[in-house]
């Protein structure tokens, strides 16, 4: 099975797993949850609808693994399946990872020895990503050990543009806390509404700087939010999230620095709609830049940015087409 647990602590961790018509990776991605050295788990396998192998795949690894326990479903989508998973989960601590990806044999080891020893609601390790061909780099974000509270959590990801911080497979969760929080289905970056709802409660939020999960990426990725189906539904995920933490009245600098941002990340998903030429796509990003500028710029941080960002709501074509220009 897997080496002897190096750690005196023995909690149960759930690890959901959504999976459709992923029969290439899903063996290596269970393979890596066999070898782990923490060892009491329930993995949970929501089959979302599959058409090929999958289906068989996960009958015969839950034969030969009693934790593995497999459901079913209709094609629901990612959301409901994470959904479906999280409510079957029984152990004290839940972890979601993706069905193509696999994990360092002390994932669950390291990361449920941090939220242990220092009584932590939410633990994030770094990644390693695996490009088609399946090199491996790593991100370029710095990692650190670090003990933080929810502020710091959503500074990491919304204020400071870690997108290491938004998603939800680098992270183990103490299920009492995420309690009465669901997947939004039918939203593009369902993970990150996810986060931001955990981030606006207090508790205790650590980082290890292992790089514990191996993450596989191409430009049909959510890392590569940037694409023509995508762009659209990743400007209004940012949206709804400020205001989401504007609901949780958070303290007013964390507030107007993360509206600021949020608004640079509008601007850049404008000038990449038009660098392409996407004019719909274009229109719709440059209405919902429009709105919530109005509803934000009061918030906005430091006289630059509030010129700028001025002059993107007054004369938006002017703006992107001087921006171009100094670009070529």
């Amino acid at each position: 099975m897997a080496e002897e647990n190096l750690t005196s602590y023995n909690d149960l961790i759930s690890v959901v797993i959504p999976v459709y018509n992923d029969k290439k990776f899903l063996p290596e991605c269970l393979q890596s949850l066999h070898n782990q050295t923490h060892e009491n788990l329930q993995i949970i396998l929501v089959d979302d609808g599959s058409t090929d192998k999958t289906y068989s795949i996960c009958d015969n690894w839950a034969k030969n693994d009693k934790r593995i326990h497999v459901i079913h479903q209709a094609r629901s989508g990612v959301a409901a399946a994470r959904n479906a998973g999280l409510y079957s989960a029984k152990g004290e601590y839940i972890s979601f990872i993706d069905s193509d990806d696999y994990l360092d044999s002390h994932f669950y080891e390291k990361m449920l020895k941090a939220a242990k020893d220092n009584n932590a609601d939410v633990v994030t390790c770094f990644e390693r990503l695996i490009d088609r061909k399946g090199n491996t780099r790593i991100s370029i974000w710095h990692e650190m050990n670090r003990v933080g509270d929810n502020i710091s959590f959503l500074k990491e990801f919304l204020a400071q543009g870690n997108p290491a911080a938004a998603v939800i497979w680098n992270k183990l969760y103490k299920k009492s806390f995420i309690e009465g929080i669901s997947f939004t289905r039918g939203n593009f970056l369902e993970s990150m509404l996810f986060n931001v709802e955990a981030g606006c409660q207090k508790g205790t939020f650590v980082w290890i700087k292992d790089r514990l999960y191996y993450h596989r990426v191409d430009e049909n990725s959510e890392l590569n939010p940037m694409g023509r189906k995508r762009i659209v539904a990743t400007v209004r995920t940012m949206a709804k999230s400020v205001d989401i933490i504007e609901s949780h009245k958070p303290p007013y600098d964390l507030l107007c620095q993360i509206k600021t941002k949020a608004l640079w990340k509008l601007e850049q998903g404008y000038s990449y709609c038009l660098s392409n030429d996407w004019i719909e796509e274009g229109r719709k990003v440059k209405e919902i830049y429009m709105r919530n500028y109005d509803k934000w710029k009061s918030n906005i941080v430091g006289t630059a940015n509030r010129m700028k960002l001025w002059f993107v709501r007054l004369l938006p074509t002017i703006f992107f087409l001087k921006k171009k220009q100094n670009s070529d």
